[in-house]
């Protein structure tokens, strides 16, 4: 097919009035994606702390059966051993058999996160029971403030630990 000279080429790209609707169009989807975006990288944050505690309770709990001795978790602010500070399970924690040797280290969490359990250390038994009688709950609250959604381990006294979905005060 031949082409017309007659008519004139046609134009290929944008015209500006064109590329400045596109970038107000791009800047208002941004500011709006944006904070929608740092909630989850947040929650993923949270999501994944918690998984790692999990993981060392149950690690914790599986070298207690193994050794057939009490094994224990507790907070620590140096990696490197128990700390006396029951509010510093943010600032990491260990886990330690009968003898006071070092099995696993987890360090401090970081973006904010907070950690609270309700008692001191955590300690399992060569049966795989937990220590004392009543349910032992870690709390992890996001930097989100007081409102937020956060994420509870909650470990009974048989051992085992479940999830809950909490809202952080």
């Amino acid at each position: 097919m031949s082409r017309n000279k007659s008519l004139p080429d046609r134009q290929t790209g944008l015209t500006l009035i064109e590329l400045i609707i596109t970038v107000a169009v791009f800047i208002v989807v941004a500011s709006t994606a944006g904070p929608a975006m740092q909630n989850v990288l947040r929650d993923n944050r949270t999501v994944a702390q918690v998984n790692g505690l999990l993981g060392d309770l149950n690690f914790t709990r599986s070298e207690a059966i193994k050794r057939g001795t009490n094994v224990t978790i507790c907070q620590s602010d140096d990696q490197i051993s128990c700390s006396n500070d029951k509010d510093a399970w943010h600032k990491g924690w260990v886990v330690v058999d009968a003898a006071g040797n070092l099995l696993r280290v987890h360090g401090a969490l970081r973006g904010g996160t907070t950690l609270s359990y309700s008692r001191g250390n955590l300690s399992y038994k060569g049966d795989g029971t937990s220590t004392g009688l009543a349910n032992g709950r870690f709390n992890f609250c996001s930097s989100a403030g007081a409102g937020s959604k956060g994420r509870s381990l909650v470990v009974g006294p048989t051992g085992r630990v479940r999830k809950e979905n909490i809202t952080c005060s």
